[in-house]
Parts: structure tokens; C-alpha cells; sequence
């Protein structure tokens, strides 16, 4: 392996641990929210508004493909969007907890955090030759899940000491992204030329012309169909907390055994999937995340939850990087890998706002295990569309 794409793998390894070692907060800020006196329905809806800047990853990446800033692509963007992400969270801490503040504050973290997001995907897609490309969604998703992993059991053990006072919780994720400046002088990067103007109607129009295929619709359809489990993630979380007496050490607990999962479908992807046709393994993703879906009907007790979670952060991790190493092979070389990778990310994030601001809004009007029930047959209409969308590398390569 030579010294930049090891270069670059150290970069997607860093920013991607620090993008799991976020959800530090995952047990602190719901219940914060919700000792505010929030019902659990808005909980649900304004947890998926606040995530509407991770929809618009293509004018991240038009930017970061367009308009360099001091001759470079990517470095001064990783730091600028890094320091917006601090900044995010140290207002959640500061402000008055107002819902128009909340609102702010996270959707700036969101904001910061997502444009990094962007940036360090265009580079990895930039040196994504032949088996890199599995090689670094491997990395990045692999450290991804074990900064998951770590801050999921320290978020919930955090959560049950400052169960009174949840703010100074949110101090950790102000101090993370600060860490992604020091990660971008591990790799190099050489100057560009400014055009901008000829560059975004290039990225454009080349973006418009893969839209327009069949073929990319149709995976389109498939990222959304993969998106539908935020439709009832808030509100089991607080079936577990309020109704089965889960504590918040527990609830931590919980997350990390997902993103254990996580890791070990990472290795395990690396190691002996990848070498798998992607339709096949599509295919049985969908089957599987369908059946551990409708298997949330079964959790009443402690053993069930981490049977189902361990399994779940397996599946879901292999899920996505089925996706998303698809997606970086259908784009090598077409010239705005940076861009249409994020419109790509972003549709399936689109999914997950949408599904999550749904479920929050009907919450009232239809039980838990309806949702439930819901998510998990229309997981199996992504059948319909894996047996459509043809992926191979290469197929938009001209």
C-alpha cells in the first residue's frame, strides 16, 4: 500500500471514529429533551428536522469539487465544517432551552459534521481504485462503529451520573470535531486551479445525465426502501426506557453492542463478502433487516434487547456498505465522485428524516408495533428494486 492511500485511510479512520464517538449523546440528549417536558411524538419530529443539513450533501460537495479555498479541495473544508460542528453543540450547552434554540444548535452541529462527512467521501472516492474501494469503506465504517461502540456504554454510563443535569454530557461532542483539524494534516493533498463556473456546469450536467438512467433511479429507490427503520427508532427507545424500565447505563449498553455488531459485520464484510455479487448480498439484506425488524415485536425483556442488537449492528453495517461500496464503484472516474456520492448519501438520509418525522407525527394515532409492523414488510419491497438496478464498477464509467 503506498504512502498517500495510507495517507487517506488514516484520515477516513480518524473523522469516521469521531463521527461514531458522537453518539456519546445518544442516551443523554432524548432524555434531555424529554425533562423539558416534550412529548415523545415531538421528540421524534424535531430529531429529524435538526438532521435536514445531512440532506443537502450534494451542495457540500459541489463545493468542495467547485470552489477551492486557498487552492485546496478539501483541507480547508474539513476544518472550517469541523469547527461549525463545536460550535453547534457549545450553543446547545449555552443557549436557553427554548425549542427554537435546540433547533439551531443541533442543526448547526448537524450542518458542521455533515459537510465533513462530504469531504472525507469525495477524497476516499478519489482513491478508490479497483479493491480500495471496499478497502476504505471497510476502514472507515469498521472505526466508525468502534468509536460507536466506545461512546455508547461511556454516553449511558455519562447519562446516569448526570441524570439531573444532562448539559455537561454535551461537552464531549463539542471537543470531538475539534480533533478532525489535527486528522487533516495526516494527509496531503496538491493545489487545483479555481474554475469554478466551468466546474459546477460540468458536475452538473454530468450529475443530471446519471440521474436520467434507469438504472440509478432504481438504486435510488433502494437507498430510500434501507432508510424506512428511523420510522419507529424514537419511540422505541423511549418503550424501553419509560415502559420497560430500562435504565440509562443499559440503554448505553445497548448502543455499544449495536455498534460491536457494527465492527464485527465490518471485518467480516472485508474479509469474505466483499468477494460476494452485490445483488446477492442486497438481496439477503433485506430479508434479514426485515426479519430483526418485525423481531422488535419480541423485546420484553433485557436478553432479547441484546440479542436483537448485537444482530441488528451486524446486519446494518453490512447493509450499508454494500451500499456505499456500490456506490463509489459505479462512480470511479466520472468526474464528480465527490458530488453525486453525496447526492447518493443524502437521498438516504432524505429517507431517514422523512421516516422519522412521519413516524413522530403518527405516533399518537398508531401503536408502536403497528410502526413496527409497517417498517418490516416494506423493507421486502426493496426486492422489487435490487432485482432492477444493475451493480457493477464501472457502469457509469466513460
Amino acid at each position: 500500500m503506498d504512502k498517500p492511500v495510507r495517507q487517506i485511510a488514516i484520515l477516513a479512520g480518524v473523522v469516521y471514529f469521531i463521527q461514531g464517538a458522537l453518539g456519546v449523546a445518544g442516551v443523554a440528549l432524548p432524555l434531555y429533551l424529554r425533562g423539558l417536558g416534550w412529548s415523545i411524538g415531538k421528540i421524534a419530529q424535531i430529531s429529524a428536522l435538526v438532521g435536514f443539513p445531512w440532506i443537502f450533501k450534494i451542495f457540500y460537495g459541489f463545493l468542495s469539487d467547485s470552489f477551492p479555498l486557498f487552492g485546496y479541495r478539501r483541507k480547508p473544508y474539513l476544518i472550517i465544517c469541523s469547527i461549525l460542528s463545536s460550535l453547534g453543540w457549545f450553543l446547545l450547552i449555552t443557549l436557553p432551552p427554548r425549542t427554537s434554540w435546540i433547533v439551531l444548535s443541533l442543526a448547526l452541529a448537524n450542518l458542521g459534521f455533515a459537510a465533513v462527512d462530504v469531504v472525507t467521501d469525495g477524497l476516499i472516492v478519489e482513491y478508490s481504485r479497483g479493491p480500495l474501494s471496499s478497502f476504505f469503506q471497510s476502514v472507515a465504517w469498521g472505526s466508525r462503529n468502534v468509536g460507536a461502540f466506545i461512546s455508547g456504554y461511556v454516553g449511558g454510563i455519562l447519562a446516569h451520573h448526570w441524570r439531573h443535569d444532562l448539559k455537561p454530557v454535551f461537552m464531549i461532542p463539542v471537543i470531538l470535531p475539534l480533533l478532525v483539524i489535527f486528522a487533516t494534516f495526516l494527509a496531503r493533498e496538491s493545489k487545483v486551479e479555481f474554475k469554478p463556473s466551468a466546474s459546477f456546469k460540468t458536475s452538473l450536467s454530468r450529475c443530471w445525465d446519471i440521474i436520467k438512467t434507469d438504472n440509478m433511479r432504481w438504486y435510488m429507490m433502494l437507498l430510500v426502501v434501507f432508510s424506512t427503520g428511523s420510522l419507529f427508532g424514537v419511540p422505541f427507545f423511549f418503550f424501553m426506557r419509560e415502559t420497560l424500565g430500562f435504565d440509562e447505563d443499559f440503554l448505553g449498553l445497548l448502543n455499544s453492542l449495536f455498534s460491536a455488531g457494527g465492527v464485527l459485520g465490518s471485518v467480516f464484510y472485508f474479509l469474505v463478502l466483499r468477494k460476494v455479487p452485490q445483488e446477492k448480498l442486497l438481496t439477503h439484506a433485506i430479508w434479514i433487516n426485515s426479519l430483526l425488524t418485525l423481531a422488535c415485536l419480541l423485546v420484553h425483556q433485557k436478553l432479547m434487547a441484546v440479542l436483537l442488537m448485537s444482530l441488528g449492528g451486524t446486519a446494518a453495517c453490512i447493509t450499508m456498505l454494500c451500499l456505499v461500496t456500490a456506490s463509489a464503484a459505479l462512480l470511479h472516474k466520472t468526474g464528480v465522485e465527490g458530488t453525486f456520492f453525496a447526492v447518493l448519501m443524502g437521498i438516504f438520509n432524505s429517507g431517514q428524516i422523512f421516516f422519522g418525522f412521519i413516524g413522530g407525527k403518527i405516533y399518537g394515532a398508531l401503536s408502536l408495533q403497528t410502526l413496527i409492523i409497517v417498517t418490516g414488510f416494506f423493507l421486502l419491497s426493496g426486492l422489487i428494486f435490487v432485482r432492477k438496478v444493475r451493480l457493477y464498477p464501472g457502469y457509469y464509467h466513460i
